[in-house]
């Protein structure tokens, strides 16, 4: 298991590109999707935040939990190519007809690296139409070519995780990331997530679709839905609406290198009944870097 990270993420750390800096925060928060696009080469990005979930089997069953997660991001070697640390932890509280339970630790942490290998974006261009305003308002196609990135990592599981408690204690993380800018305010992010994929009873294909929208220069909306396309535990299949759910949130940039959230989610499943809201901010160290919009060249 070892040697298949080690072997993947040397490969990302072999391959060369072109700078990819952005003048404003790249944060994948709140949304649980990963966007394809890294921080820069230089740059180191945190990003984090306090979730509260009310898990509701019935009235004398519920699960309550504190969860904290941390995302560190570095871009380093070259500008397409960041490397990623994920750390998960919870504290929760069980309610069984009176009986409560209670425990707290890091559930998972999550070590890889991430590479845009396509960024259709970087050289496209719309030509304008000078003779017809209906012409330029129409829809351009070449908007639907996503950027394309890959993500490679290793999984550490513990047994703080009270719905898959036998997880493997490692395993290997993938993720196929695709990226539209359908126009310059609205975005659509899909990952196709692979977890423990080298263990057959264990393994995890699933996926989650973001939408973002940009209302101003400081604030935007978006709308996530999260599922699974294969998931087994010990073996035998989860069924799709045990992990499906929606979620929704906003975004405010305070400055080019600080961004505060909010969001909220729940489930799809009914038993348990699942309900999340939280907050974050993401922070960057300032790079100097003369930035300059294609747009205007």
């Amino acid at each position: 298991m070892k040697k298949y990270i080690f072997i993947a993420i040397v490969l990302l750390g072999s391959i060369s590109a072109k700078a990819q800096y952005t003048k404003d925060i790249n944060t994948n928060r709140p949304s649980s999707s990963m966007g394809a696009y890294s921080v820069s080469k230089g740059i180191f990005q945190i990003e984090g935040g306090y979730t509260y979930q009310n898990d509701e089997f019935h009235t004398e069953k519920v699960n309550t939990y504190n969860n904290f997660n941390l995302q560190l991001r570095y871009g380093e070697m070259h500008e397409n190519l960041e490397f990623i640390a994920d750390l998960y932890f919870s504290s929760y509280n069980q309610t069984d007809y009176n009986v409560d339970v209670s425990n707290s630790g890091f559930r998972q942490l999550n070590f890889g690296a991430k590479y845009l290998i396509y960024d259709h974006y970087k050289y496209y261009v719309e030509k304008r139409n000078v003779y017809s305003w209906k012409a330029n308002q129409r829809f351009k196609w070449g908007r639907l070519i996503p950027a394309v990135a890959i993500y490679v990592g290793a999984q550490f599981n513990t047994k703080h995780n009270i719905y898959y408690p036998e997880l493997p204690e490692t395993g290997l993380k993938t993720m196929l990331i695709a990226q539209q800018h359908l126009s310059k305010r609205f975005s659509v992010t899909y990952n196709f997530i692979g977890e423990n994929v080298t263990e057959d009873e264990f393994r995890n294909i699933s996926y989650i679709v973001t939408a973002s929208l940009g209302l101003s220069d400081r604030w935007s909306i978006f709308g996530e839905h999260q599922g699974i396309i294969d998931r087994r535990y010990n073996n035998i299949a989860v069924p799709f609406m045990n992990e499906a759910s929606l979620k929704g949130g906003l975004t405010y940039k305070i400055h080019q290198n600080l961004q505060i959230d909010a969001f909220g989610g729940t489930s799809l499943e009914n038993t348990p009944h699942k309900i999340q809201a939280g907050i974050g901010v993401s922070w960057r160290n300032h790079k100097k870097y003369e930035f300059k919009d294609p747009t205007e060249l």
